[in-house]
């Protein structure tokens, strides 16, 4: 059984009818608080020993002041946040300042291209700081091994250079393009799904538009399609592979067996399973709500009770009124 300091102030129906009897006394009487035993008499309490523990549970969750006769009201309400900043504001287990570090790039979209110094500009932190948290959200830390964002570096040519005897193009790094990710690995197919893989995989294979048939025997393909089913019977999509793929379609390799199996095996984002983009998660996951103990507007995701603002609630609320009691009559 439960005990009562683990239970709400608004799930508890004594703590309601003293919440609400001295708000009321507030209101009509401000310059006479009320007495233990107008408390008692109109929570319908026995005697006051019990009253006072409702009391100093109501001033340990936050609901009355420290003097046991103030209402402390309640938080005006906040406006859910919507997209990627709604997503950020959700994410559990981050440090107030990696959450904070989070919401900038959220703040730009799903997608979008950032450097370090505006970052850390826009989240009022020291630049080593900045670059602490943004491994940390990249999924290169212990605490935090999945990552919650992807980062592609981008680089333009500037002009060219002469090396001793030749000229060579000369790159400049551009602010980094990244995607948010949702921290959550796709997990292996199994059972029914694993049959479909073969098929599948011929079909993945198909749209790879540099694989040239003519250029290889039906045991190549065959060989081919398998390599592609190993990644999808690990979790991989099959438009993911298409894009990684493609990404070289500039190529017309001699081998196409070869190439793609090269391809495959160097990929980095190909090393570990795949993060479902934050994006697909939050989208098709989540729904509107409210929070449990404030009721102000909250996402509802699965496997996590609703708080407004992610995971943090103000919990100086008021709980909500009772319902009628001959207690609350009398004092009507």
């Amino acid at each position: 059984m439960a005990k009562h300091r683990d239970i709400p102030p608004g799930r508890c129906t004594s703590c309601t009818a003293i919440a609400q009897f001295v708000r009321r006394c507030a209101d009509e009487r401000p310059d006479s608080p009320p007495t233990n035993a107008e408390i008692c008499a109109a929570a319908g309490f026995a005697d006051e020993r019990a009253m006072r523990r409702h009391l100093a549970h109501l001033v340990q969750c936050g609901v009355l002041d420290v003097n046991r006769r103030t209402v402390l009201r309640p938080a005006p309400k906040r406006p859910i946040l919507d997209g990627p900043l709604g997503w950020a504001a959700t994410v559990p287990g981050l440090h107030p300042t990696t959450t904070k570090a989070l919401m900038i790039p959220a703040s730009m979209g799903w997608h979008g291209q950032l450097d370090n110094k505006t970052w850390a500009e826009a989240a009022g932190l020291p630049l080593r700081t900045l670059r602490w948290h943004r491994s940390i959200l990249a999924g290169r830390t212990a605490k935090q091994p999945v990552p919650l964002i992807e980062f592609r570096r981008v680089y333009i040519e500037v002009g060219e250079v002469d090396w001793v005897n030749g000229k060579k193009p000369y790159h400049l790094r551009q602010a980094d393009r990244f995607t948010l990710l949702s921290g959550i690995e796709a997990p292996p197919l199994e059972g029914d799904a694993l049959a479909v893989v073969p098929e599948l995989a011929r079909a993945v294979l198909h749209q790879i538009r540099w694989f040239d048939y003519a250029l290889s025997s039906r045991a190549g393909v065959e060989f081919s399609a398998r390599e592609i089913a190993r990644h999808l019977a690990a979790g991989w999509p099959a438009h993911a592979l298409v894009a990684i793929l493609n990404a070289s379609a500039d190529k017309r390799p001699a081998s196409p067996r070869e190439y793609l199996k090269t391809v495959l095996d160097n990929e980095p984002r190909l090393k570990g399973a795949y993060v479902i983009p934050a994006q697909v998660q939050f989208e098709g996951m989540a729904r509107k709500g409210e929070c449990l103990l404030c009721h102000n507007p909250a996402w509802e995701l699965p496997g996590r009770t609703p708080l407004c603002g992610g995971d943090h609630c103000q919990d100086a609320l008021l709980p909500p009124a009772p319902a009628p009691s001959p207690a609350l009559a009398l004092t009507a």
